[in-house]
């Protein structure tokens, strides 16, 4: 039906199982997640099928097989690190392994060590298995009961939580999978294995209804080179680097146990060295505490017999203390001082920016009166010159105002503000600018993004952005502009294919007129205050700015706002 229609929905039956499938920030992933993802894709490669996944999570495995038997649901999948056993594919078909399975008995690290099964009943008999009914690990410890070996068993819901419960319950074993169990040892947990009992399976599965033929394209799946990459970087991912070799070896050698020695010597080996630097770290600072008693001791003894001393010494300290409060008197005036003149700086700075625009704007007008009359080609250059230069000095006074207005902490009642436009404006501002670069500025908004702010102080943002990306971008290059919503937050991502930013550069690009080291790609002018524009106005909004950029690779500035509250 599927490849009749080229689509279908499967249902996945799963239950959690971490590290093969979990669950992080409400997102499912995990070894079997991937390979699930990484079937939707061989399916569109191989047969041009495009699937979709309907999870449904369950709390026990039982559960699942119920589900899979049922002819409403024959074109499900099974999944929970289940093992092959001939009684289950009785009633399920069976994958082929996509992963081995190898189950050994684990204890607290506590309890008595044992080197093999003669050993096992005394002192186990005296202590209580984990387990969790009609697992295979349920069907093994009742094999090693019909040994004659004599011990309860208690049932637990969850396998994943058996180590837990060994840790936590005295007297207590139990069956794991050799994954979670190397896991737990990798992590320092206090158990350990058992040498006796373990069990060798034919490796874990998923299952499919008894009338399915969804195990044939999956099997084929499981067999292709596509599935072993994607099983390599998954099991990298949730169970180590190391792993990877470790499942290699496990499963091509024929002295299971040798290997299984060797990475537990492995994890003990690097126990030890840890515990070692602790040691030697509280050994250290044993020493220094002795050293310091020892010298308190010493100044103790000086002090008790310099009492004299000390009385000088103490008026000495008072008139020391009169000094510092009348030069700390001095201090503050002098802050006040210092404080006048910086605001009197800005407001002859605030006069003097506006001063100079009434000539910059009549430049502007006559040069604008000039374009229409007719000129020799020389003077079109010239005038063009000017127009450019008088525009430069116009900007350069707006953002002396901005710093100005900035420093001054004028801020005006924030409103709601519709970011997704705001963005598509500035864009089309500077569309002209990139065309005559030939950059192409590649938009990816979520519509209606709201903030809480100013307009203008979104302007300033991106303005100053969106025209460094366009300067320190080379011909033929591209700009990237993302807005997204993100959980409470609304992050706006700016990346250029420019030059990128030296390490050495980005401790000092938010200081006013700092000149970085990458230059324009065309020749443009570059004041140095963009930046520290931005980043002051970010910081008013109560907005975060990040900046990672690498040299050769391109820059990409990150702004992230808070949404407003609903």
């Amino acid at each position: 039906q599927a490849q009749k229609q080229k689509a279908g929905i499967i249902a996945i039956q799963y239950k959690l199982n971490d590290p093969f499938l979990m669950t992080n920030n409400g997102e499912l992933e995990g070894l079997e997640y991937e390979m699930m993802v990484g079937f939707q894709r061989y399916l569109a490669n191989q047969y041009g099928v495009h699937i979709q996944y309907h999870w449904i999570e369950w709390n026990t495995m039982a559960e699942i097989f119920d589900q899979i038997q049922t002819k409403e649901h024959a074109g499900d999948i099974g999944l929970d690190i289940i093992s092959w056993t001939a009684d289950r594919e009785r009633n399920v078909k069976f994958s082929v392994p996509y992963f081995p399975d190898f189950q050994v008995l684990v204890t607290h690290r506590s309890n008595p060590s044992i080197f093999d099964e003669s050993e096992f009943e005394n002192p186990y008999n005296e202590f209580t298995a984990i387990s969790v009914l009609g697992t295979t690990y349920d069907q093994n410890l009742k094999l090693i009961r019909e040994t004659g070996a004599h011990f309860d068993i208690r049932y637990i819901e969850q396998s994943t939580q058996i180590i837990e419960e060994l840790i936590s319950s005295p007297k207590t074993f139990g069956y794991s999978d050799l994954t979670r169990y190397l896991l737990a040892l990798n992590k320092d947990l206090p158990i350990k294995r058992l040498n006796a009992y373990a069990k060798k399976g034919h490796g874990l599965g998923v299952i499919f209804n008894k009338d399915s033929d969804w195990d044939e394209p999956f099997n084929a799946y499981l067999k292709s080179e596509e599935f072993a990459k994607t099983k390599k970087g998954s099991v990298q991912r949730y169970f180590g680097s190391e792993f990877n070799d470790f499942i290699k070896n496990f499963s091509n050698h024929q002295n299971e146990e040798m290997v299984l020695l060797m990475q537990e010597k492995m994890f003990m080996d690097e126990e030890i060295a840890k515990n070692k630097q602790e040691a030697e770290q509280q050994e250290l600072i044993k020493n220094v505490l002795l050293i310091a008693v020892a010298f308190v001791l010493l100044i103790a003894f000086f002090l008790f017999n310099r009492s004299k001393i000390k009385s000088k010494a103490n008026k000495t300290l008072m008139a020391h203390q009169k000094t510092i409060e009348q030069k700390n008197s001095l201090l503050s005036i002098r802050n006040e001082e210092l404080t006048n003149l910086n605001d009197e700086k800005n407001s002859y700075i605030h006069i003097l920016s506006h001063d100079l625009r009434a000539p910059i704007n009549n430049i502007n007008s006559i040069s604008k009166i000039l374009h229409e009359a007719e000129l020799k080609p020389e003077e079109v250059k010239m005038l063009n010159h000017i127009t450019n230069e008088s525009k430069r000095l116009s900007d350069m006074v707006t953002r002396i105002l901005d710093v100005e207005k900035i420093e001054s902490q004028k801020t005006d009642t924030y409103q709601e503000v519709n970011l997704s436009n705001s963005l598509k404006e500035i864009t089309n501002n500077f569309s002209q600018a990139a065309t005559d670069k030939q950059i192409t500025i590649h938009t990816n908004l979520e519509p209606d993004l709201k903030i809480t702010g100013l307009k203008e102080y979104i302007f300033h943002i991106f303005d100053n952005l969106l025209s460094n990306a366009i300067k320190f971008t080379p011909l033929n290059k591209s700009i990237y502009l993302t807005a997204i919503q993100k959980e409470n937050t609304v992050q706006v991502q700016l990346r250029d294919e420019g030059p990128g930013i030296s390490e050495d550069d980005q401790l000092s690009m938010f200081k006013k007129f700092q000149t970085l080291s990458a230059k324009p790609t065309a020749g443009e002018s570059s004041s140095g205050i963009g930046l520290s524009i931005v980043l002051k106005y970010v910081q008013l909004l109560n907005a975060t700015l990040a900046c990672e950029s690498e040299l050769g690779s391109g820059t990409t500035f990150i702004v992230t706002f808070d949404s407003p509250q609903s």
